[in-house]
Formats: structure tokens, sequence, C-alpha cells
């Protein structure tokens, strides 16, 4: 089994009509943990831009999409959450390198981004 089936990642998350991904299911998939895909992304923020490559939740937004998201996608206690769009996700394993994360990268284009 590889990592995007321990994800569950068969069908993708959509918030504001965007597929997108979330820190923890990102981490799953390219091998490594939330607190590195938040440390990488605070050390390269600048890398980053709001929007096209990451959407921060926060507030009512955050209780919209917990109320919409498949369940348990984030736990009840989470203040503010990252959904990575495609371009994020290139980022992070940009900033990754490993193999791993390569390989994973190109399934998520081929089968989770691109649904056509």
């Amino acid at each position: 089994m590889n990592n995007i089936e321990k994800a569950k990642l068969q069908t993708p998350i959509e918030w504001n009509g965007q597929v997108v991904i979330t820190t923890a299911q990102l981490a799953e998939v390219y091998g490594t943990s939330s607190k590195n895909i938040t440390h990488n992304f605070s050390r390269n923020k600048d890398r980053f831009k709001e929007g096209k490559h990451y959407i921060c939740l926060t507030g009512e937004p955050l209780k919209e999409f917990m109320r919409v998201a498949p369940e348990r996608l984030l736990p009840p206690s989470t203040s503010i959450a990252y959904l990575w769009t495609r371009r994020g996700a290139s980022r992070h394993c940009k900033i990754l390198g490993t193999d791993q994360a390569w390989e994973q990268f190109d399934y998520l284009e081929d089968y989770y981004f691109d649904r056509t």
C-alpha cells in the first residue's frame, strides 16, 4: 500500500472550487510529520502565497470546513488549518527533496489533483 492510499485520498477535498489537501494528509503522503511540514513552511513562508499555494482557515471558515469535510479530517480542537493547493504541495515536495516526496507528488498530480 502506498502513502496515498494510507492517507485515504481517494476522494479529493474541494474548498471554494479548488482541490486541496490538509497538512496532516500531505505529511503522511510525503512520509514526514505535520511538524516538519509546518516547520518547512515557516522557514520558507516568503516562497508561498496565500490563495495560490495555501488557504489559511480560522474562525467561521474553519468551522464551515470542519462541517463539510470528511469525518475526522481535522481534530475538533483545531483553531487554524492550512489547506494546500497543487502548487503548495509541489513547493513542499521541492523543499523536502526526497525521492519518496517526488514519487508521491507525481501520484498526487495524476490521481488526486487532476481527476480528469
